[in-house]
């Protein structure tokens, strides 16, 4: 099954879609995310990657461009342990992965949940690839992609348990959209998927594809 049919078939089991249903504000979320004019400015294929000093690391700290000295990196940006649509992407990213590094490539997925957070989001889906809390936002803010939750998502997440600013590894109720990049050696950004709406992902098959395209260029 690809994987956003599986998010649609988990997303027609929750009431996101029921009318009057408290969940509808994620809806009215996605319209503003959809229209933001500051998405504009998020980075694109053929823009180049920050040079980034990945987060949580020891000192001296590795370097995006420390890890493409290996080859391509596909850069993940998820929004924590706590939501389904990211624990379901991140899975199907691990069936991948064998077949993404014997490409010569490394996933890497950075998210603003703390570490204590990340460690159990890797034991619970047994997910083999570095995973690294981004303190802040701050790389995902370097890629243009973050933005922050407005009242009436906070309530929601708030009454069904989620409280960000005790899970994340700062206090702020912010996010970066789940997106995904595809880094060539040279920085340059081969592919990229930004979509506002957090409810769909990128293919795992199509990142393979894109990837398979770069190393073949």
């Amino acid at each position: 099954m690809r994987l956003n049919d599986l998010l649609d078939l988990y997303r027609s089991y929750t009431p996101i879609d029921e009318p009057g249903s408290p969940f509808s504000v994620l809806l009215d979320e996605l319209a503003r995310l959809r229209a933001a004019i500051w998405l504009r400015g998020a980075l694109r294929a053929g823009d180049f990657a920050p040079d980034f000093a990945l987060p949580d690391t020891p000192h001296p700290q590795l370097r995006l461009s420390d890890l493409l000295r290996d080859g391509p990196i596909v850069l993940k940006f998820y929004r924590g342990r706590w939501c389904p649509f990211c624990a379901l992407e991140l899975r199907a990213l691990q069936r991948a992965l064998r077949k993404l590094r014997a490409m010569g490539a490394e996933l890497v997925a950075l998210s603003p949940q703390n570490e204590l957070e990340t460690v159990f989001n890797r034991e619970r889906d047994r997910l083999e690839f570095p995973m690294h809390a981004d303190l802040g936002n701050v790389v995902a803010r370097q890629f243009g992609i973050v933005y922050e939750i407005d009242g009436a998502v906070r309530r929601l997440y708030q009454a069904i348990g989620i409280d960000l600013p005790d899970t994340q590894a700062d206090a702020s109720w912010t996010l970066p959209l789940p997106a995904t990049y595809l880094i060539a050696p040279d920085r340059r950004i081969a592919w990229a998927y930004v979509d506002p709406d957090y409810l769909h992902r990128a293919e795992p098959g199509k990142v393979l594809v894109e990837l398979e395209r770069l190393c073949s260029g």
